[in-house]
């Protein structure tokens, strides 16, 4: 019988299924060379299909730990890489990531592909989205905007007046667009500052449907200024590839547009991301992996007082939150 995959699988449902589905045809992580001839046969083969899922995982964190380690160049590397030839990178969200089409990692369309399930239109190919869409880290990624609606419904349902959003490097503001769908759009007023002037188009056109209520504004933040201020303001995804002193610096004038009471919140990857070896080694995705410690150790270096401060994190606990309030 052939394991019919849903294209929505989660992580759940695949590891309950492995121990009827394992396969003896991905084994155990050897040589480089091994390694490249298993990677080569999942291509030919059209991708893994959900009884291969936990080997390939555990072959990306034994070939990240080697890496990290010294005990695999980046030559060798490149050399597995060369599996995924330009057809399959062109079609795949894998290929998205690893080719950058837009000049740099994560871009508005690779995280709006992320938060739709995008998969690839030829049937060849669509074993891979599955599989990205399987990994914990793009997971994580859409559990930050369900965590953002879910935020923002409890802040709005408690609030008297019309909330004022600020949404810092708002990239295709999906997460913006589902919230106005659910809300009296009168009671929230929204700008949203991207780096990327497409982002900012792709972002327009998606809601348009609020565009009196959305305001969009081609910047990069840290030359944003602004005399407005804000009852929340909003960083899913920019922050984790910020070093420290630019996010301290970035956290300093933040707190100096909020209103009284008001909050920031930002998102950042955490160290126990089980998808990190495959995002950086296959994908040249690195971000800034960050503790609850030293978010907070942060927060306190940018002026927040301590009792002003807390972390929380997704039902993952890949993606965590610095919170904020003034």
């Amino acid at each position: 019988m052939e394991l019919q995959v849903n294209p929505f699988i989660s992580r759940e449902s695949a590891n309950d299924s492995l121990g009827v589905y394992i396969t003896e045809s991905f084994p155990t992580v050897g040589s480089a060379s091994e390694i490249k001839a298993q990677l080569q046969a999942l291509v030919e083969k059209g991708g893994p299909d959900l009884k291969d899922y936990t080997k390939l995982d555990q072959t990306m964190a034994t070939l990240y730990a080697h890496w990290q380690y010294g005990r695999l160049s980046q030559r060798e590397i490149e050399d597995l890489k060369s599996v995924f030839h330009d057809s399959f990178l062109n079609a795949t969200i894998h290929g998205h990531a690893y080719l950058k089409p837009f000049g740099y990692a994560g871009d508005f369309l690779l995280i709006d592909k992320i938060y739709t399930h995008h998969h690839a239109r030829l049937a060849e190919y669509k074993k891979w989205d599955r599989y990205f869409h399987y990994c914990e880290a793009t997971e994580a990624v859409r559990n930050r905007k369900e965590y953002f609606k879910k935020l923002m419904l409890k802040k709005l349902s408690a609030a008297t007046t019309p909330l004022q959003l600020l949404d810092v490097a708002s990239g295709p503001a999906r997460d913006v667009q589902e919230l106005y769908g659910t809300i009296d759009p009168k009671t929230l007023s929204t700008t949203c500052v991207d780096v990327d002037a497409r982002a900012i188009d792709y972002a327009t056109d998606l809601c348009k449907a609020h565009t009196g209520q959305i305001r969009f504004v081609h910047k990069n933040i840290l030359r944003f200024s602004t005399p407005e201020k804000f009852d929340v303001i909003w960083s899913a995804g920019l922050f984790d590839y910020f070093e420290d002193r630019i996010f301290v610096t970035s956290i300093k004038k933040f707190l100096t547009w909020l209103k009284p009471g008001g909050e920031i919140i930002v998102g950042n990857f955490s160290e126990d991301n089980s998808t990190r070896g495959y995002m950086e080694m296959f994908g040249e995705w690195n971000l800034i992996h960050r503790s609850k410690e030293e978010l907070t150790r942060l927060a306190l270096l940018a002026g927040a007082r301590e009792e002003n401060i807390h972390v929380e994190q997704e039902p993952l606990g890949i993606n965590l939150f610095l919170r904020i309030t003034a």
